[in-house]
């Protein structure tokens, strides 16, 4: 399976990793921006838990993550799924 290296955020309850891009998500979570004075900030609302927790972060803190062609095709996925670029070449030496 073939994979690609996309920007995402993590939500911090259940782990679910969203690729940037992709909102409104299949799973009901989705991401919104904030008011022009915090043009950088942004709003991960997870679907986790059956409710919408909600997660801010900005745009410099995204991370790469290397991404399945699976979770590429829904817009999110899970660690498995979605591995940290840096925990993939840390694992491969």
């Amino acid at each position: 399976m073939s994979s690609r290296i996309r920007s995402c955020v993590e939500c911090p309850k259940c782990h679910t990793r969203y690729l940037i891009g992709s909102s409104p998500y299949p799973n009901g979570s989705y991401i919104v921006t904030h008011p022009p004075a915090a043009a950088d900030l942004l709003r991960l609302y997870c679907a986790c838990d059956n409710s919408l927790s909600s997660h801010a972060f900005k745009l410099c803190e995204l991370k790469m993550y290397s991404v399945s062609d699976w979770a590429v095709r829904r817009g999110y996925g899970s660690p498995e799924e979605i591995v940290l670029v840096q925990a993939a070449t840390t694992k491969a030496s």
